[in-house]
């Protein structure tokens, strides 16, 4: 589910800090609805793919990096 998340952050467009999305604008997706995504945000975040901003989340450029490489 980590590539999804990462998929669907770069798809909302939270790629920097003051775009930024809650895990419940995550969950809306449906893919994401109704999964607990809490273990692999951590996971995502500790790897350096995710930052966590007051409880929001975005992609770093390593994040984007790896959701857009998922395409080519």
């Amino acid at each position: 589910m980590i590539e999804e998340i990462l998929i669907m952050l770069s798809n909302l467009g939270a790629v920097e800090e003051d775009r930024a999305v809650t895990k419940d604008a995550l969950n809306q997706s449906e893919k994401l609805r109704g999964k607990s995504i809490d273990e692999d945000v951590k996971r995502l975040i500790e790897t350096g793919y995710v930052k966590d901003h007051n409880g929001r989340l975005y992609l770093t450029k390593a994040g984007l990096f790896r959701a857009l490489s998922r395409f080519s």
